[in-house]
């Protein structure tokens, strides 16, 4: 919350991965720097038999639909993680008592704990080498995520009082994806994302003025150590008032 006001951003949303447990926190600080913050938070989705990201705003995080949604999906992560771990047990990767360290309350286990488990058992070299040679689709050993589909997502999100976003269309999600989110009754787009140059901007501004969506826009920072700060805020987006009226005033 601190770098985002050096970063001179007025409103902001925290959205981890099936988790809320930041928000809190985040929003506490916040109002101490004078800055907004609304809820949210980010759910991976299969939507057409492809994985699409789903971004959650201005929610009630105490609601108990949502809050048995998200303990769900972070189940499911953890469940997942420890397939992953049986199996490179299986192929003498790892000791036979290797274990995953405790997940904070809220949080769940992420492919990158996994890696720290392969490098601290030296079956790879580095964080790279994990998710090149067994973290990754297409990897013999890969567990496949288990994934709600983007109607419940929605229905989860909308009865919480949120507003459902596509995130970073940009990045592989095809125009029939876009259309069958729309018609299970998506509210916005994500169309200002680093990964998207001015033509692709443009290109999603269209499709929102089309289909009468909401438009949001944000830097999609980790708060990884390579980034930089300045990637926090680095894409400037100005809301307009159907945003405001939709997520802050709300």
């Amino acid at each position: 919350m601190e770098m985002a006001q050096r970063s001179g951003l007025e409103l902001v949303a925290l959205t981890d991965h099936d988790t809320v447990a930041g928000v809190p926190e985040a929003m506490a600080r916040a109002k101490s720097l004078g800055l907004d913050v609304i809820s949210g938070t980010e759910v991976s989705t299969r939507q057409l038999g492809n994985e699409v990201h789903l971004l959650a705003y201005g929610f009630d995080p105490e609601h108990p639909g949502m809050v048995n949604f998200l303990q769900l999906q972070q189940q499911r992560r953890n469940d997942r993680a420890l397939a992953f771990l049986e199996r490179f047990r299986a192929e003498g990767l790892v000791s036979t008592d290797a274990s995953l360290p405790d997940a904070p309350a809220g949080r769940s286990w992420a492919r990158p704990h996994l890696a720290s488990v392969l490098i601290n058992h030296g079956a790879v070299s580095s964080m790279e080498e994990a998710f090149a040679r067994y973290l990754s689709p297409g990897c013999e050993l890969f567990v496949e995520k288990p994934m709600p589909d983007g109607h419940e997502v929605m229905s989860v999100v909308h009865a919480a009082g949120g507003k459902v976003f596509l995130a970073h269309p940009g990045n592989h999600v095809s125009h029939a994806i876009v259309l069958s989110l729309i018609e299970a009754g998506m509210d916005g787009i994500e169309v200002c994302h680093p990964s998207h140059d001015d033509i692709l901007e443009e290109y999603y501004r269209g499709v929102a003025r089309q289909f009468g969506l909401l438009m949001s826009g944000g830097s999609d920072f980790h708060g990884r150590p390579s980034r930089s700060e300045q990637g926090l805020g680095s894409r400037w987006f100005e809301p307009d008032d159907s945003l405001l009226d939709a997520l802050w005033t709300h």
